[in-house]
This record gives structure tokens, C-alpha cells and sequence, in this order.
């Protein structure tokens, strides 16, 4: 087993893997770890404020507290958009049937959604001959 050192800045969050297994999202601060295997990390600038990895669907899917822990989850369903809030301004406007996350750290995150199609649009496919 090999130690490996790890530095959080103030206006970081890293995500931890081990032997590509999700471990943990750090916060800021100086953690030494000793693990077996590939320790693999993936710093993140909480001032980007929307959260992008190839680590999201599992931490959905799988890890709904640490997503409750450290984001604010913004979803649309396919007659939704979302109009998401920093700090009380418009920063951002989702188009439906979308999921996006974002740093709970990086400011007041908030968002309003709101239904703009009464029902979902039917699409219909056109035989050759109707053109």
C-alpha cells in the first residue's frame, strides 16, 4: 500500500476514486490517504458552479446523499424548464427533459420550474406516399 496526499483548496471539491470505484467528494483541507491500488482524483472549481463528470449518473443513480450533501439537483421533464438562480439572478435556463447539478458551495442556488406544454408533442412518421 503506497500514501497519497491530497490538498482541497477553498474553491475546490475532488472526487475521489480507487481502482476506479467511487470513494469520496473531499471538501476543502489536507487529507493523506493509503489506499491499495489506482487512486485516481478529479478536481473540480466550485466557482463553475455546474457540476460535470463522467461521475454524475452514478452519484444519481447511486449516491443520492452525497448529491443531496454537496449539489442542488435542477430536472425537467419533457414539458418543463427550469429557470435556476444564483445568489437571486438569473444565471441559467434549462430546456425540458434535462438534469443538471450544481455546487450547493458556490453560492444560493435556487431554481423555478414551470410547465410551458400542456401535453408532450406527439410525433407522427410520414409514409412515402402522404409525401
Amino acid at each position: 500500500m503506497r500514501w497519497k496526499r491530497i490538498t482541497v483548496g477553498d474553491l475546490e471539491r475532488i472526487l475521489v476514486a480507487n481502482d476506479d470505484r467511487f470513494a469520496a467528494i473531499l471538501p476543502p483541507g489536507d487529507y493523506w490517504f493509503r489506499m491499495p491500488g489506482k487512486i485516481e482524483i478529479e478536481r473540480h472549481d466550485v466557482r463553475d458552479l455546474v457540476f460535470r463528470s463522467l461521475w454524475e449518473a452514478f452519484l444519481v443513480d447511486q449516491r443520492p446523499d452525497m448529491v443531496n450533501r454537496h449539489f442542488v439537483r435542477v430536472e425537467t421533464s419533457e414539458t418543463q424548464i427550469g429557470m435556476v438562480y444564483l445568489n437571486g439572478s438569473l444565471y441559467q435556463v434549462l430546456t425540458p427533459a434535462k438534469r443538471v447539478l450544481y455546487w450547493r458551495d458556490a453560492g444560493a442556488v435556487s431554481a423555478e420550474i414551470v410547465d410551458v406544454i400542456s401535453t408532450p408533442a406527439k410525433v407522427f412518421a410520414l409514409s412515402a406516399s402522404a409525401c
